[in-house]
């Protein structure tokens, strides 16, 4: 008889077997040393915030925007592999051994990190909110958000119909909202029954929707992505073999790819310009911009303003550095009857216009900066030159096999 439990310890083995020695070239970057820098930057710049906290700190605002995304999160990584629709469908009844150790290896290190997130905010909570919890009680009712959230996701992806999917998660995420903020703005025992009341209509909401026993090729599909997603990352410091992508549709973007010239030296732009609006990359960068806008206008009167607007600029291009890696391996691009240094000319130029179009995006709130007019454009001007040098800095590197010499 198979032993599903030892089948999914030795996917994960092999998993961080084949993603360890990239971790290597992660510690060379210095992407460490750069992060340990923030940390202690951003660690001396809170502990100064706490001592001079304004009267009217929206902090229960501020804890609901901080939390949030720590208890919806509720990814799961299962290891499943394509073949298993053939191999494994006939142990089909005994997979819950198998995913067991799934969700416990998934949960266990999103409860760890909102525990350490509640921990430094509850330092500014304690200070500035007039009536707040017990420091065990919210981070019990946390900790229960985070569980709510997981097996609720979970049930999602076994219903049999995507548009009763979307809808249960869109109602997830409205129930994590209004829980959490009953919790930080009502009284204790108000929150308590309310809550009790609304876990338990959606527990047994969730019974209601036909499902799979196991949702195969949503699992996979999945596990798919999320491997994607993590090569991605290490493809910013070493050469990954392989890299699989989830190609979205976007069909609303396809204006931009029809305003490319229908011309030979245009060939390569049209490509990956066209990759990049259905790649995860996008959707990545995307997030990133949506972030740093949100953070920027939060501290758009500070003195971290400006460097923080750097800092996303920064992590926004690295990201945009996956785009080389687009058809790297594909045996139609390189037999294209087009000049080879075209299609590096084309990277950088999609590159460059993306992360330029970003990081006037990104600048937007600071537009919001009181009286500091000359500051603020003084920003926007730097960004795009930040933009510029970064992209031409990039551009210099040797990261194309068989790459020609010629300038750009």
């Amino acid at each position: 008889m198979m032993d599903l439990q030892s089948l999914w310890r030795r996917r994960k083995n092999a998993f961080w077997q084949e993603v360890f020695p990239y971790f290597r070239y992660v510690g060379q970057s210095g992407f460490l040393l750069f992060l340990g820098f923030i940390f202690i930057g951003g660690a001396a710049g809170y502990v100064g915030f706490l001592g001079r906290i304004p009267a009217d700190f929206p902090i229960r605002t501020v804890s609901l925007i901080v939390l949030l995304p720590f208890i919806l999160w509720s990814s799961f990584r299962t290891f499943l592999q394509p073949a298993d629709l053939v191999y494994l469908l006939r142990v089909e009844p005994r997979m819950k051994e198998y995913f067991r150790k799934s969700i416990g290896y998934s949960v266990k290190p999103k409860l760890i990190l909102l525990s350490i997130v509640y921990g430094i905010l509850w330092l500014l909570y304690v200070r500035a909110d007039q009536d707040p919890k017990p420091f065990l009680l919210l981070w019990g009712v946390l900790l229960a958000l985070n569980i709510m959230n997981s097996y609720g996701s979970w049930q999602e992806r076994r219903m049999s119909r995507p548009g009763v999917r979307w809808s249960y998660r869109l109602t997830r995420c409205l129930i994590s909202i209004v829980l959490l903020a009953v919790w930080l703005w009502q009284p204790t025992w108000k929150a308590v029954i309310f809550s009790l009341i609304v876990i338990i209509t959606y527990v047994v909401a969730l019974r209601v929707p036909r499902k799979h026993a196991v949702p195969w090729e949503l699992l996979i599909a999945t596990e798919r992505d999320q491997r994607g997603r993590f090569m991605i990352f290490l493809n910013w410091f070493v050469d990954v073999p392989s890299m699989p992508q989830k190609v979205y549709k976007r069909t609303w973007l396809n204006v931009l790819g029809r305003r490319i010239r229908f011309q030979q030296d245009s060939a390569y732009e049209y490509l990956y310009l066209k990759t990049l609006l259905r790649s995860d990359v996008l959707g990545m960068v995307l997030r990133l911009t949506a972030l740093g806008m949100l953070i920027l206008y939060w501290v758009r009167s500070s003195n971290w303003a400006l460097p923080l607007y750097a800092f996303m600029l920064l992590i926004i291009g690295t990201q945009l550095t996956a785009i080389r890696r687009f058809h790297r391996y594909s045996f139609w691009a390189s037999i294209y009857p087009i000049p080879y240094h075209f299609r590096k000319k084309a990277v950088v130029k999609v590159a460059r216009r993306t992360h330029l179009a970003l990081a006037i995006i990104l600048w937007l709130p600071l537009l919001l900066m009181s009286g500091a007019w000359p500051m603020v454009f003084a920003a926007l001007v730097g960004g795009i030159a930040f933009v510029y040098f970064f992209q031409w800095a990039w551009s210099q590197k040797k990261w194309m096999e068989h790459e020609d010499d010629e300038d750009l």
